[in-house]
């Protein structure tokens, strides 16, 4: 359906327990951490991000849980944020910046309409944008910039546009997203918390130096927990190895992300994709773990589907 009340739906009052319970744990280990300066413990920057959770995680459940529409609007913010930062921090002219916005927004409306129009609209949009150069005439630069225009209408708009075949094509895609909601955050959170604590092996250097190989190992810890907190929600209608399977495809998802959005940064020198969220930067500072992870989620979900 277009559009349903969420409240009506019963994956919403339990999603609420227990994510205000790990919000409500979240404010009580900060307030233990930062004991010695309670006067100051609202601007740190533990507390920004867990405000920031506090409002994204009642938008995200209304969103996947009102329908069609609400589901669509929501992708559509954040491919249109996403493809802001990302062009700028691309350097893209003007006009590539408008023909890709104006391009990406219709990603996710394809996939409403069938399954087949999402996947053919990479071949479609791909010949398209190779007149862009050639009408634009510009040899030094015409091609790089559509090189980077199309990776990130893939990188973006195609890949979250998943978000709407779980939500269309598999059964119980709802409560599958809100699985994946919290198991890509507590993955997020646990790999902060374990590679800041114990943390002392480098997993890749080059491209970001705070990541290491025991954040990782709290990445698996974190993504294990959210789908087990979350395995009310997950679709009956798949076996039981789905749920370790979707652990394993979320964290690694997660690290994956993370690192190719700071191979991205590190290759335009920024530091932030933004500072459209207080505590992390930009949206793709925050989402960069869930366009991987999403469509991970989708072809994991539709390959047991078959052999269910």
């Amino acid at each position: 359906m277009w559009l349903v009340n969420p409240l009506d739906s019963p994956l919403l009052w339990r999603t609420a327990l227990v994510v205000g319970g790990i919000l409500g744990g979240g404010l009580l280990a900060i307030l233990l951490r930062e004991r010695r300066r309670l006067s100051q413990w609202r601007r740190s920057e533990l507390f920004q991000r867990l405000l920031t959770w506090a409002w994204i995680a009642p938008l995200y459940a209304l969103a996947v849980l009102g329908g069609r529409l609400t589901t669509l609007l929501f992708v559509s913010l954040m491919v249109i944020q996403g493809l802001r930062e990302y062009a700028s921090l691309a350097g893209l002219p003007k006009t590539y910046r408008l023909v890709l916005l104006a391009l990406g927004l219709l990603a996710a409306p394809a996939a409403l309409h069938s399954a087949w129009a999402f996947y053919a609209m990479p071949a479609v949009l791909l010949l398209g944008a190779t007149l862009q150069p050639v009408l634009v005439q510009d040899p030094q630069s015409g091609v790089r910039h559509l090189a980077f225009a199309v990776f990130g209408w893939g990188y973006l708009p195609w890949l979250l546009g998943h978000f709407m075949l779980i939500r269309l094509y598999i059964p119980g895609g709802d409560g599958l997203l809100l699985a994946l909601g919290l198991a890509v955050a507590l993955s997020d959170v646990a790999a902060f918390v374990v590679g800041k604590g114990l943390g002392r092996h480098k997993l890749a250097p080059r491209l970001s130096p705070n990541k290491t190989w025991e954040g990782l190992a709290g990445n698996f810890l974190g993504a294990a927990a959210g789908v087990f907190l979350m395995r009310f929600a997950l679709p009956e209608e798949l076996p039981w190895c789905f749920a370790p399977s979707l652990a394993a495809a979320v964290a690694g998802g997660a690290v994956w992300g993370d690192l190719l959005e700071s191979a991205l940064k590190r290759g335009f020198s920024a530091k932030d994709a933004g500072a459209w969220l207080p505590g992390f930067g930009g949206l793709l500072d925050r989402i960069d773990s869930l366009v991987i992870v999403v469509p991970l989620a989708y072809y994991l979900a539709k390959a047991l589907q078959g052999l269910a």
